[in-house]
């Protein structure tokens, strides 16, 4: 080997293919088409820059210049780490909220032309980001755009009272689950408000065309039901089931039909070992005011009863059941003594116990005081209450004006059970592109990174929808330890396959060649499923060797 040639390598990882998608969205450009900006480095480029950091190093926007200089960032957009500094990038995260639905309109019309993506199938569920620090009471200034959340206490999904957190919307595509909108939401705001305002944003999206729309329980609220009937649309939304719809399904629960759904992880297994699914609906009808207009509805009112649901409640049941049990039988033991000397005090405990599990409402119990002052104590089960649970377990009710002719039972379930694409997104979201923890103290730079992690999340559902649509149920061997087959790749497993990619620096006679190095056969597998040829790989403006 001539000792008067150097060679260095460069670990890029995924960012080739990356920037590939970039390339095919367009998005740099029509960011900068979009938003004004002043800045020497044009904000398209920024907020590449950020994406492919989400993407790549997940971490707390902290120093990112160094990161993008180690990951060769710096070099495929010609910039240097100091130009990659927090100030800059906290201006450009201020500069998005405000333009967030006219790029993403943008973004998706390109997805649907380059990759044929269907959006006329939309599921939306929202999700939160906890908030550590001091945060102060932030109040919506007046006039103030709504598309900055304010942070504040709510409802937390890990059950923490004592942090502020901001909410978000999700619209996601039923091909491919891929992220064509969101909703930014304030701390304390509730889901079922949202729909109204989220419908809308899709209406400024998305082409125009009749829009299928599916949500959980928030969005069985007649105002709701009613304004998507009012535009033409379609809903598909999973009903609350009421006390008085219980005693409804009580009355049909007989004529309930047995329906050909199985869920995917059951489809290799023969039919009689699979779990039963069975249906009834009846047509419901419904009106109200909508815009001043007085409007008529009848919808589709499914009872669906699920063999495994009915199984995990009964455990649940039983195991509730349990220990509340034990709490009675310790109050028996210890009557008089301890803390249970009064009538107040043995109340409370026992209230106490009940009130743990809404199963509690199972227990009956009778306390009395002889004029000795002994207690006499008495409980049970009510066998009624417990027959009419069981009677009520593994059941959950599905509204939709979807037509009967062409959406039987079976198609209507396996639609809903898509909702579970809108679930694995906020995965992705809070995993392998880490929405939190949020070190930012300013809400519009909350928002502006929230607008970054969708377009992060944005290419990489494409990414993944690509591959399996190119795989047509074939698995996928090579991302798995031990040649172990993968049925359904993920974005993420696929972002991770490319983690050891690198270049090859060249140094000889005071000139530097770059080379990418020649990927593993599981890459150029994956780079030919995802549509990406070797002339169009790059880790600089510039394709590598030339």
């Amino acid at each position: 080997m001539d000792a008067s040639i150097q060679y260095q390598t460069q670990i890029v990882g995924a960012l080739p293919a990356i920037t590939a998608y970039f390339d095919e969205l367009d998005l740099a450009a029509t960011v900068d088409r979009i938003v004004p900006w002043e800045g020497e480095i044009p904000l398209g480029t920024l907020v590449e820059v950020l994406i492919t950091n989400r993407l790549l190093r997940p971490k707390a926007l902290f120093r990112i210049g160094e990161w993008a200089e180690a990951a060769a960032v710096t070099d495929y957009y010609d910039l240097t780490a100091a130009q990659l500094n927090d100030d800059r990038l906290g201006r450009a995260l201020e500069r998005l909220p405000r333009h967030a639905e006219t790029i993403q309109a943008a973004l998706t019309l390109k997805a649907i032309e380059q990759f044929r993506l269907d959006v006329h199938q939309i599921h939306y569920d929202i999700s939160n980001v906890e908030l550590y620090g001091a945060y102060e009471d932030f109040q919506r200034a007046e006039g103030q755009e709504t598309t900055v959340p304010v942070p504040a206490y709510g409802r937390t999904k890990s059950g923490r009272k004592n942090v502020k957190q901001i909410q978000f919307g999700l619209d996601v595509t039923g091909d491919g689950g891929v992220p064509v909108g969101h909703l930014p939401l304030d701390g304390n705001a509730a889901e079922v408000n949202s729909h109204l305002e989220n419908l809308k944003r899709l209406g400024q999206i998305l082409p125009k065309g009749r829009l299928l729309y599916i949500a959980d329980t928030k969005l069985d609220a007649p105002e709701n039901l009613l304004a998507i009937a009012a535009r033409g649309g379609q809903f598909l939304s999973g009903g609350v089931l009421s006390p008085q719809l219980q005693g409804r399904y009580l009355q049909v629960r007989d004529r309930l039909h047995r329906i050909g759904y199985f869920p995917q992880s059951q489809a290799k297994l023969p039919p009689e070992k699979r779990d039963a699914y069975k249906a009834l609906e009846v047509t419901e009808h419904l009106e109200g005011p909508v815009d001043g207009q007085r409007v008529r509805l009848d919808y589709r009112l499914i009872f669906v009863w699920s063999e495994a649901k009915a199984r995990q409640e009964a455990a649940t049941r039983e195991r509730h059941v349990a220990k509340i049990r034990a709490e009675f039988e310790a109050v028996g033991r210890n009557l008089g003594r301890y803390s249970l000397k009064t009538t107040e005090a043995i109340i409370r405990r026992l209230e106490a116990a009940k009130g743990k599990y809404s199963e509690g409402e199972l227990f009956e119990y009778h306390l009395e005081q002889d004029p000795s002052g002994r207690f006499q104590f008495d409980w049970g089960l009510n066998a009624a209450a417990i027959q009419r649970w069981e009677a009520l377990e593994g059941v959950y009710v599905l509204k939709t004006n979807l037509p009967r002719s062409t959406y039987r039972l079976t198609k209507v379930l396996r639609l809903y059970k898509g909702q579970s694409q809108s679930e694995r997104r906020f995965h992705h979201l809070k995993g392998p592109l880490a929405v939190a923890p949020m070190f930012l103290k300013d809400p519009e730079r909350m928002a502006g990174l929230l607008c970054i992690l969708i377009w992060a999340l944005m290419v990489l559902a494409l990414m993944e929808r690509q591959v399996r649509r190119e795989l047509k149920g074939r698995p996928l061997y090579g991302l798995y330890p031990e040649g172990r087959p993968s049925a359904a790749p993920t974005g993420p497993a696929l972002r991770e396959c490319f983690g050891g990619w690198c270049i090859v620096i060249v140094q000889q006679n005071g000139t530097i060649d770059r080379q990418l190095a020649e990927p593993t056969p599981v890459q150029h597998l994956i780079l030919k499923l995802l549509g990406i040829h070797g002339n169009r790989l790059r880790t600089f403006r510039r394709r590598c060797g030339t």
